[in-house]
């Protein structure tokens, strides 16, 4: 069941929808709503939007004309359009349909109040109704997702080991066109598995979010596909963890494995818990997620955490010698090592494209962790 957006730690339903949707470069997106949920929307996620912009005239006599005024300019540009409705014109239930029978245009009624981020996330992806096509070639790339602060990397480092593969990248969900969207591959794999769509959108292959699952995947993609050349990425990841564990072995013979507490989406979260354990011999305090209650590692203590004043109380009782989470966290315990992990993150300027995903995304992942340990450390 999922949960009513009542806390801005975490993005509602409809700022999931737009995020989606706007990651398709050929579609203009409208927020059927205030300024206020424009803003927030627009804050959080980097592509484009337009706005109908409510106010409470049209609340009274109606939206109608509003928003076949933003339609048509919207359309002059795009040509198809995508129209999210937010909380105030959803509870006027008003036909929207109706009222644009004469666009290109898809309706997403998924207001704040109906869920998450990721319920709106996923719901305008499957509203989109991505159908698989037997004759395309390539493979498909899942889990860009435009607030998360490694999607630009993740999809750079997807596109690297591609390429090092021979492998011809197929539909982007959601950073690409919308007939390709619309018409993904058989096979995908995946950087961040929290924005897969199950059954719509190609028959996953694996993860590349960490070293381990980076190997299965393109294993797997060589079964699949024996012409693809895997070798030199099964090498690099040899090569990358070796790097890894040669820098957590120099920190470990000078301190104690630190105790850490993490907050971020639950694919996130898992591979930051799972990596620093295996690597780190951390011991993980707490796990903190955006969008699920718990976690699939058993011995770790997991809940939903999305209220600052409830991990404001986590990390005053547990002092963690690491934080990985948002600028939240950082910002209840400025004085604490951290790292940054999820949405948002505007304690620190990051101005290239960092991975998560990938050899290049476990590398920047224990480079950011050892730096900011040490750096405590010097204090």
């Amino acid at each position: 069941m999922h949960e009513r957006c009542i806390s801005p730690i975490w993005p509602c339903a409809m700022v999931g929808a737009a995020s989606c949707l706007a990651g398709i470069s050929d579609l203009g997106v409208i927020i059927h709503g205030s300024a206020g949920c424009y803003n927030y929307a627009e804050m959080a996620i980097p592509d484009p939007l337009n706005c109908t912009y409510l106010i409470e005239e049209e609340i009274v006599f109606g939206t109608e004309d509003r928003l076949r005024e933003i339609a048509d300019a919207v359309s002059a540009m795009y040509g198809r359009i995508a129209v999210v409705n937010t909380c105030v014109p959803s509870i006027m239930g008003e036909d929207i349909e109706s009222f644009l029978d004469d666009y290109d245009a898809t309706i997403i009624d998924i207001p704040g109040f109906s869920g998450d981020f990721d319920t709106g996330y996923l719901k305008a992806l499957e509203i989109l109704g991505p159908e698989i096509d037997q004759e395309r070639e390539g493979i498909n790339i899942h889990g860009i997702c435009s607030i998360d602060p490694f999607s630009g990397g993740n999809l750079a480092e997807a596109f690297r080991l591609f390429h090092l593969a021979g492998i011809k990248p197929a539909a982007v969900f959601c950073h690409d066109k919308y007939d390709s969207v619309k018409s993904p591959a058989e096979s995908g794999i995946s950087v961040n598995p929290d924005y897969n769509l199950e059954n719509c959108s190609g028959t996953p292959t694996g993860s590349i979010l960490g070293i381990d699952e980076l190997v299965k995947t393109f294993s797997n993609i060589h079964d699949r596909f024996p012409d693809s050349e895997i070798e030199c990425i099964i090498s690099e990841a040899g090569e990358a963890e070796e790097k890894i564990v040669k820098a957590c072995d120099k920190f470990l013979r000078r301190n104690d494995p630190p105790h850490v507490m993490i907050f971020s989406t639950k694919a996130y979260t898992e591979f930051a818990a799972e990596s620093l354990k295996k690597y780190l011999d951390a011991d993980i305090i707490f796990a903190g997620t955006r969008n699920s209650e718990h976690i699939s590692i058993p011995e770790i203590t997991a809940e939903k955490a999305v209220d600052i004043r409830d991990i404001r109380t986590k990390i005053s009782l547990e002092k963690p010698d690491l934080i990985i989470g948002s600028s939240f966290e950082n910002a209840v315990a400025p004085e604490t090592p951290f790292v940054g992990m999820t949405f948002p993150q505007r304690s620190r300027v990051v101005l290239h494209n960092k991975p998560v995903a990938g050899t290049e995304g476990s590398l920047n992942f224990f480079g950011d962790v050892l730096n900011s340990l040490q750096m405590a450390e010097k204090k």
